[in-house]
């Protein structure tokens, strides 16, 4: 972007054939279905038909990119769209927290990359630049990030690497990563032949057919069908691994850290440290016994899909990990036996109604129904479940982030830093109240209502001098933190 003129600007002529692209499978299927109904008509209408069709797509994406423009100017960038609902959206530098550049195979091919403005607002799409030449796209992107200066940008060393994903780790991470994501292509398939009218759907699923299939299904075919779709599910969670991470790589830069992955869709997203909230360590039950784990920081301004969490780190051992946690001004997870774990009384509230539950449903087994026994065990199970669940959820008072672990079959370690926590609120229910318990939640900017690190069930006469002493230190925090200027 040798010019920063506030002139209008339009995006790579290049959108026109990738969004042709896209919307061609659509719209040669409706074409090719009004074809069918006018094949009565003969040919010539047919080839009237289908280059109306075609002239009508190339029209439309026309119109969609001659309308799109935006503006670079001196304190904020204008995005303009729409042929007929015109939409005006103005983002001023300062509210931009980051600038995620990707860049997906057609992209690759067109010397083009798609420019994602985040601001941490609520709108899911605070600005993207669909397909800007590639010079562009980091053009703006040192722009903004210099202070909006027409300055040139300051010559700086090599970035050091701070992990990089091997391609052998790489394939082993995969298969920890079960998919059956085939299945939803296979299905996709068979719709888009009925499109055609290749397949119907609904005739193969008649309960005649249903049960003529139920026939065939022998043990033998069964005990076949099984391994085959383990390994399926295997190969696909492989695929989908390299597809994602493949080039893994997270480096230091005076803007904070910046991740590279992708095999056919190349992603770039530097994570302001200042911007971080919470690191959260996690790892899965087979990874976690042969010492395998992920790092991942929640900040503002993070990509929407990923629920607010930026992945650092996807599969790495915990020394990997600690280097990385020391970059983003975070403490080492203290050992296991530092945490406390929530009283025993709690497990009225987690196991009880499951045991309950599970006892009540296997007596009715042996007195009334036989085939009831199925779901007892089930509840039963899953009231053991829930004591495990217990067994596992801790916390621990480091000297400079509260450290909250939970879960089973995932583990969750969380690290937030006294200096970060926006509220801390204790919550009792009824039963709580009955029990002498309490919940402690330490809310964060950007903090995921789904993932977000909770004390369950704390003993209610520990909560409130917790909370307190939690206040405490985040004053204590704020007052002592000191960044240099370097750190962004």
């Amino acid at each position: 972007m040798t010019d920063l003129s506030p002139e209008p600007r339009r995006l790579h002529p290049a959108t026109l054939v990738v969004r042709w692209l896209k919307i061609a499978p659509q719209a040669l299927a409706g074409v090719g279905a009004a074809a069918i109904g006018m094949a009565k008509n003969g040919l010539g209408s047919v080839v009237i038909s289908v280059a109306i069709g075609s002239l009508a797509v190339v029209a439309v994406a026309f119109l969609v990119w001659w309308r799109f423009r935006y503006t670079v100017g001196a304190g904020e960038i204008v995005i303009e769209s729409g042929v007929l609902n015109r939409q005006r959206r103005v983002i001023p530098y300062d509210r931009v927290q980051d600038i995620a550049i990707e860049r997906r195979l057609l992209a690759r091919l067109f010397g083009t990359a798609k420019v994602k403005i985040e601001t941490g607002g609520s709108a899911a799409d605070e600005g993207t630049l669909d397909m800007i030449a590639l010079a562009d796209a980091y053009a703006l992107r040192d722009f903004i990030r210099r202070g909006h200066s027409d300055a040139p940008a300051t010559p700086t060393a090599e970035e050091p690497v701070l992990f990089a994903l091997s391609f052998g780790q790489l394939l082993f991470s995969g298969l920890f990563n079960f998919s059956l994501l085939f299945l939803a292509f296979i299905f996709a398939v068979l719709q888009y032949l009925e499109q055609f009218g290749l397949f119907d759907m609904e005739a193969w699923l008649t309960p005649e057919n249903a049960t003529a299939a139920a026939g065939y299904l022998s043990i033998r075919i069964t005990l076949t069908l099984v391994p085959l779709l383990l390994i399926l599910g295997l190969v696909s969670g492989v695929v989908r691994t390299v597809m994602r991470d493949f080039g893994f790589r997270l480096t230091r830069t005076p803007a904070g850290l910046r991740r590279r992955r992708g095999l056919f869709t190349l992603s770039e997203v530097v994570i302001p440290v200042r911007r971080t909230q919470v690191a959260l360590i996690e790892s899965g039950p087979i990874a976690r016994q042969l010492g395998w784990y992920s790092l991942s920081f929640q900040t503002l301004g993070a990509d929407q899909k990923e629920g607010g969490v930026q992945v650092v780190a996807p599969f790495a051992r915990m020394d990997q990990l600690l280097p990385i946690l020391a970059e983003g001004g975070y403490p080492p997870p203290p050992p296991r036996p530092s945490f406390v774990r929530v009283p025993r009384r709690a497990l009225v509230r987690w196991a009880g109604p499951w045991l309950l539950l599970g006892a009540a449903v296997a007596a009715s087994a042996l007195l009334v129904a036989p085939r009831s026994g199925f779901a007892g065990a089930f509840l039963l199970a899953m009231g053991l479940f829930a004591v495990l669940r217990w067994r596992k959820h801790a916390y621990a008072l480091g000297d400079h982030a509260l450290f909250v672990s939970g879960g089973i079959l995932k583990r969750r370690s969380w690290i937030i830093p006294f200096d970060k926590t926006q509220t801390i609120s204790v919550g009792q229910g009824p039963l709580q109240r009955r029990l002498g318990l309490a919940s402690l939640l330490v809310d964060t900017a950007g903090a995921s209502p789904i993932r977000s690190p909770e004390i369950v069930d704390l003993d209610a006469a520990e909560a409130d001098p917790l909370a307190d002493r939690l206040l405490g230190l985040f004053y204590q925090a704020r007052s002592q933190r000191t960044r240099p200027a370097t750190i962004a």
